[in-house]
């Protein structure tokens, strides 16, 4: 049996580099609602970039995972496993789009959570995740269109009478 898994895409009107950096940075998640991260490192090679989190409950400290980059090519691809079954795998994709970038994300629930209809009910509630997740990220990212104040028109002098 092949794991079925969600996938969503999104566009981000920021540079690839811009949001292929972002999501390699284990640190940026740290200050999001209910996410506590415990300690987060990037290596030089991308993989075996990690961060150590917590979910915390009304600020009561609940469950922890680890998560570690298991595939990585720059600007392109992130492979993310994580210590939870039900937070699972994810595959992060960047291509240009317009102006900006196109980023899919796609998600796989390992051991119970993989099944049908727990599988359904995760993919539901990720899809739900990720676009809040997203909105956090497009206000990080991108950047307001810089609007110039009209200058003054030149005053003219009425002839003198």
């Amino acid at each position: 049996m092949s794991a079925m898994t969600m996938k969503v895409s999104y566009h981000i009107d920021a540079p690839v580099k811009t949001v292929f950096d972002y999501f390699m940075d284990p640190a940026n998640d740290a200050g999001a609602p209910g996410y506590e991260v415990l300690e987060a490192k990037m290596t030089k090679e991308g993989v075996g970039t990690y961060v150590n989190w917590r979910i915390k409950i009304a600020g009561v400290p609940g469950p922890q995972g680890f998560e570690v980059v298991t595939g990585y090519q720059p600007n392109k691809h992130i492979t993310e496993k994580s210590s939870s079954a039900i937070v699972g795998n994810w595959d992060y994709s960047f291509e240009r789009e317009g102006t900006g970038t196109k980023v899919t994300l796609e998600h796989r629930s390992r051991a119970l959570w993989g099944v049908p209809p727990l599988r359904n009910m995760i993919d539901f509630g990720t899809t739900r995740m990720s676009r809040l997740y997203i909105d956090r990220v497009k206000a990080r990212l991108e950047t307001q269109p810089v609007v110039e104040k009209p200058k003054p028109a030149p005053r003219t002098r009425k002839a003198a009478s």
